[in-house]
This record gives C-alpha cells, sequence and structure tokens, in this order.
C-alpha cells in the first residue's frame, strides 16, 4: 500500500501523549512506520511535505520530524503543475484550506491513501470526490488488522 501521512501525523509523534486522542493517534502511526520499514507498506512524501516541515517553528521538533519523515520516504511526490491545478480545483468546491488542498493533491498523485490526525480536513475530504482514501490512522490501522484477521 502507498500511503502519504500529511504533516499532522508526523508531529503527532512528538505532541503530548497524555491527551488519550494524540497517544492513541501517535501509536496507530508508529505501527504503520513499522509496517513501511519492514516493507509491507511504502510511505510517499512530497515537496508540500518538506516545505510545511521547513516551517515548524521549533527547531528540536523540526529536526526530530524531518528525520523521522526523511528515514521514512520512499518516493517523493514533485510539486507540479497537475498537483496544483487539482488542489484548486479541490479548494473551489470544498471547504479545504490551501496546504491541505495541496497535500491532498499530492496523495492522489502517488499514493492510494491519505492519514491525517485532522479532524476537520478529513471530515471535509469525506465531503467531496477524493481519488485516494482519506482516514485517521486509527481507522486505518483497524481496517488493516481487520483485514489480517479475517485472512487467518
Amino acid at each position: 500500500m502507498k500511503i502519504y501521512l500529511d504533516n499532522c501525523c508526523y508531529n503527532r509523534l512528538f505532541d503530548d501523549r497524555s491527551n488519550i486522542k494524540n497517544y492513541l493517534e501517535r501509536e496507530a502511526i508508529l505501527i504503520i512506520m513499522q509496517k513501511a520499514y519492514e516493507g509491507e507498506d511504502e510511505i510517499i512524501g512530497s515537496d508540500i511535505l518538506d516545505i510545511e516541515i521547513s516551517k515548524i517553528v521549533s527547531p528540536e521538533k523540526r529536526g526530530n520530524v524531518e528525520g523521522v519523515y526523511k528515514a521514512l520516504i520512499s518516493n517523493t511526490k514533485e510539486l507540479d503543475e497537475k498537483i496544483e491545478d487539482r488542489a484548486k480545483e479541490i479548494m473551489q468546491i470544498s471547504n479545504i484550506r490551501a496546504f491541505d488542498s495541496l497535500h491532498l493533491a499530492s496523495a492522489e498523485a502517488g499514493a492510494e491513501i491519505l492519514l491525517t490526525t485532522d479532524m476537520k480536513f478529513l471530515r471535509n475530504c469525506k465531503k467531496i470526490f477524493c481519488k485516494v482514501d482519506v482516514k485517521n490512522p486509527i481507522e486505518y490501522v483497524m481496517e488493516v488488522f481487520d483485514n489480517d484477521n479475517k485472512e487467518d
């Protein structure tokens, strides 16, 4: 499976774990990363992720996020006219903001699924036709394990 994690997924690894939602999403993302490390899935990056990660204010957090991101991605979707045009189309037909529309367009250009912990972005994606599945990491991991159990 080709998976696109948006910026909030990478940041979630370093967020406050005392918040149960943060904790569960972090654990789901770690499971997804482990599956990619083992070669079961492929993590897709993008120029947009590079830009957004570079804007993280804390140098320590930026370095941590960048390190995880660079170690995980196997392929990068370069920003091109097709992605920009699709992002503009997404913004016209939805309430999805600029960076999120670029993430969605990048995912559509190179992945099968986009994972996000941003519930507003997720809800807005569910209201339009997307060329990829858009899910929360917890939802994705639960589906993967449910399918794994059905194969046994």
